[in-house]
């Protein structure tokens, strides 16, 4: 398992690089990119980013809101990028994580996935995650998380 000390955070918060070069070069590798904010809790994005993770929802009232990882993306990202060193999956990993009206992972199920160690791996971090739970009708409530990932091997 590599430090967290060996990634730097972009400044918009949608990407995370190597903190320090590789031999031989001066450039930092992006390790993860996000088209939505890494680094913020869903009150914390903004509309666009929000209406962008309630899209894959189907008909989602306008009041409701889907669970989301309680302190944003980040470390689920770095998490999967530190797997990637060690599989090279190449591919998309989707999968749905059932969170319970208390923001408890419940359960994992895999639709799609370029690597099966990389599956187990994404598998564990979403279950050991903690979500701010859905919002149906004002209140708490049982939802499944959508989560998905495009792999690259980057050389």
């Amino acid at each position: 398992m590599f430090s967290t000390e060996l990634y730097a955070q972009s400044k918009d918060g949608k990407s995370i690089s190597e903190d320090t070069p590789a031999l031989g070069t001066s450039l930092k590798k992006k390790i993860a990119t996000s088209s939505i904010s890494m680094d913020r809790s869903y009150q914390e994005l903004s509309e666009d980013e929000r209406e962008a993770i309630r899209s894959v929802y189907d008909n989602m009232p306008e009041n409701d809101e889907p669970p989301y990882p309680l302190h944003g993306t980040r470390d689920i990202h770095r998490k999967m990028s530190q797997a990637q060193q060690y599989v090279a999956a190449k591919g998309v990993l989707t999968m749905t994580v059932d969170i319970s009206s208390t923001g408890e992972a419940q359960s994992v199920s895999i639709y799609e996935s370029p690597d099966p160690d990389i599956a187990r791996v994404a598998a564990l971090v979403l279950m050991e995650t903690k979500y701010k739970p859905a919002i149906c009708g004002g209140k708490a409530c049982r939802m499944e998380y959508f989560f998905q990932v495009q792999f690259s091997r980057v050389l």
